[in-house]
């Protein structure tokens, strides 16, 4: 079937060059979308976070330039509040930390330390929606928040909005 003028608007499938870097190469993976894939997008991405989620140590400490909405979705049509799952976000310099377990949506101003960010517990599998406000990925890793033997753990990006995916 010919591609039809529209189809570009339709994400379902990372493209082959997007699944072998950075967050297109995890599993949980969905869809996500920047101004490199769709001119004029901000960063968006899609994952469904089931029980390997919470073999990881976490996303650690870190600031964004522009702001960002993360979303915790539940999948139970009949209890939609309900999460299943327990994710915990810690929030300022300070590290205070949010215990999640209903769907939730969390504000990230910009420049604001947020994270770590960590998936505890996983009774059913639950979308996480992550909505940076920029054309692509921002990102200022604050590794000296965590213990030394977590650096290594955790994961820490760098990303000034300015590579290429």
């Amino acid at each position: 079937m010919a591609e039809m003028k529209y189809s570009k608007y339709f994400l379902n499938e990372l493209p082959e060059e997007q699944r072998k870097k950075g967050f297109g190469r995890m599993p949980s993976m969905v869809a996500y979308t920047d101004n490199d894939i769709i001119e004029g997008s901000k960063y968006f991405s899609v994952m469904v976070m089931g029980e390997e989620a919470t073999k990881m140590a976490g996303h650690g400490p870190h600031t964004h330039k522009d702001p960002e909405l993360l979303v915790a979705l539940g999948t139970d049509p009949s209890n939609p509040k309900d999460l299943g799952a327990d994710m915990e976000m810690c929030m300022g310099p300070e590290m205070e930390s949010h215990i999640v377990t209903v769907s939730t949506m969390i504000w990230i101003p910009a420049n604001f330390i947020h994270a770590p960010f960590r998936i505890l517990k996983v009774r059913r599998p639950f979308l996480f929606i992550q909505c940076q406000y920029a054309p692509k990925l921002t990102e200022t890793a604050l590794k000296k928040l965590v213990a030394e033997e977590l650096r290594d753990k955790m994961i820490f990006i760098n990303a000034d909005g300015t590579q290429k995916d």
